[in-house]
């Protein structure tokens, strides 16, 4: 019984911190003192400076963050490096 219950909770453990990492979301944001755009995830965003930054679009995935990014790049918004 003990080895069903163990069982049991690992895989409801390993589901769970699966659908966690998920539910990540990624920003683009400018940066107002260098006028620089960037890619950040939410855990970054939380850290950051928010009066220094700006956001600019959510995304579910870093490649569709990255890509909305390459797109503002004609509107003033450079790449950091």
């Amino acid at each position: 019984m003990k080895k069903v219950l163990i069982a049991t909770a690992l895989i409801l453990c390993t589901s769970q911190f699966t659908l966690a990492q998920e539910q990540e979301e990624f920003y683009v944001i400018r940066d107002n003192t260098t006028d620089t755009c960037r890619v950040v995830n939410s855990t970054e965003l939380a850290t950051t400076q928010k009066a220094r930054y700006k956001q600019l679009g959510q995304y579910a995935t870093m490649d569709d963050a990255k890509a909305a990014m390459d797109s503002m790049l004609g509107d003033g918004c450079p790449k950091s490096e």
